[in-house]
């Protein structure tokens, strides 16, 4: 298949269509960096025209920028309006949209772990909030317009080109410079950290399902949880470092827990996550040193 990526050349991106290249489909990116613009109508509907599948990547994805007022304001616009951008030329020319969302949607709710079709999203902050109003765009368009769609949930990705604001990321960089590793409030907030690989095929798994997958939702997540304060401790472990962990405030608003069931995915798209949390932090650790000596 003719597969677009827009945000083909982020961290998960690149990841996305290298393994869509290497599973034989013709896979391109459509990126800002190129000048290729989601705001750009025209544009967006001359590449989307002759393609089969377009993946929604391209998001404003660092939570520390939309903590402030006009990081929040910019990235609902690359969240919510671009997305909306997306979905009505994917309405118009009738092409499968696969959305890359978040499992921290959820937020913080009572009953765990979150069911895709049954626990109620309560996004904690405005990030979250803007990939959740996005979702609700793209099913506006498929019950209004037809529009062919699969939203996918992603946990928290960690991994080689991993984002420079993921906890994994600063701690191994900390570790290895042998400064404090700063953990936030008392490290006991959990999250589902899913090695890069997994979640990509993941994201590629619908493609084998498309009956399964149309007008569905799918939480794309490992099965193994791990604390802040734990993380830190293996991080530590791992490189030998003398760093102290030490405990900062809490950011206001941060999700305590991330623990997304992926029954639903093993189910109806015979997938499930491999790499366990000490596996994935060895090829993580290798590309961030090597980054170090460069």
């Amino acid at each position: 298949m003719k597969i677009l990526v827009t945000g083909g050349k982020g961290a998960i991106g690149t990841r996305l269509v290298k393994k869509l290249t290497n599973m034989g489909h013709e896979a391109c990116s459509y990126d800002i960096v190129d000048g290729q613009d989601v705001f750009d109508i025209p544009a967006l509907e001359t590449a989307v025209e002759t393609i089969d599948v377009v993946y929604h990547a391209a998001a404003e994805a660092n939570l520390n920028y939309m903590r402030t007022l006009d990081g929040a304001r910019g990235g609902m616009s690359r969240n919510v309006s671009a997305t909306d951008n997306v979905a009505y030329v994917c309405a118009k020319r009738h092409k499968w949209l696969l959305f890359i969302s978040t499992t921290s949607v959820y937020g913080d709710v009572a009953e765990q772990p979150e069911r895709e079709d049954a626990t109620l999203p309560n996004p904690a902050e405005i990030y979250a909030a803007s990939k959740y109003a996005a979702e609700w765009v793209i099913r506006g368009y498929g019950r209004s317009f037809d529009l062919p769609y699969t939203i996918l949930r992603i946990a928290t990705v960690y991994g080689p080109g991993c984002r420079p604001e993921l906890g994994v990321h600063i701690f191994i960089r900390q570790a290895l410079n042998g400064e404090p590793i700063t953990v936030h409030g008392d490290g006991s907030q959990v999250r589902t950290l899913t090695y890069i690989d997994d979640s990509v095929e993941g994201m590629v798994a619908p493609l084998g399902h498309r009956n399964e997958a149309l007008g569905q939702i799918f939480n794309i997540a490992g099965t193994e949880q791990i604390s802040a304060v734990a993380m830190a401790r293996q991080i530590k472990e791992l490189t030998g470092s003398r760093s102290e962990i030490v405990f900062v405030p809490q950011r206001q608003h941060n999700m305590k827990t991330e623990a997304a069931d992926v029954s639903k995915a093993k189910r109806l798209l015979q997938w499930q996550a491999h790499t366990s949390f000490s596996e994935g932090l060895r090829p993580t650790l290798a590309w961030l040193a090597s980054l170090q000596k460069a």
